[in-house]
């Protein structure tokens, strides 16, 4: 389906950009993700990402509802199985609380 494959790109972006325990250069992979969804906007239905300046902070999509799950603490196997984890939401601000307590492979457990 083309727009999962939208929301799961940017969705996935969100999560990295998100990580408080990951020093990844943001910048650096957004600038990959925007080249990356220019060359495959019209096979993979991806959206075109923002400037980092804008509303949106650098993502094409900011609305996951529906489509897809942030990865969550699972006792038994440290991380959710597939479709168990927490629901997105609509907006960037909720996302992003969602986010806050996702689970990350830096993350304690204890």
């Amino acid at each position: 389906m083309a727009m999962s494959s939208n929301k799961t790109f940017w969705g996935f972006l969100m999560y990295v950009k998100q990580n408080p325990y990951g020093d990844i250069n943001w910048e650096r992979l957004h600038a990959m993700a925007c080249a990356f969804a220019k060359e495959n906007a019209t096979a993979q239905t991806i959206t075109a990402g923002t400037a980092l300046t804008h509303a949106n902070e650098g993502l094409g999509v900011v609305d996951f509802s529906t489509d897809i799950t942030f990865p969550a603490y699972a006792s038994a196997t440290r991380v959710s199985a597939d479709g168990a984890g927490t629901a997105a939401s609509t907006t960037l601000a909720a996302n992003k609380l969602i986010l806050a307590n996702a689970m990350y492979p830096e993350k304690s457990i204890a």
